[in-house]
């Protein structure tokens, strides 16, 4: 899924460039810990699908949590 996310934010006009793989499990590791963390995989607040939006330097967690 993470190609169409790139592809997605490439036509949008986004910039694509990914974190550390160390960063990505921080950030991953924080949202799973997350009260709005759904079973589905998607944010409760912004709708995200947190296995990717965790991988891209420019996303930011709703809640300011990385």
């Amino acid at each position: 899924m993470s190609l169409l996310f790139d592809v997605i934010k490439t036509v949008k006009g986004k910039n694509i460039e990914k974190v550390t793989p160390i960063t990505h499990s921080i950030r991953y590791g924080a949202c799973r810990k997350c009260e709005n963390m759904m079973v589905t995989g998607n944010c409760k607040i912004c709708g995200c699908f947190v296995k990717d939006k965790t991988k891209y330097k420019q996303e930011k967690c709703p809640e300011g949590k990385w």
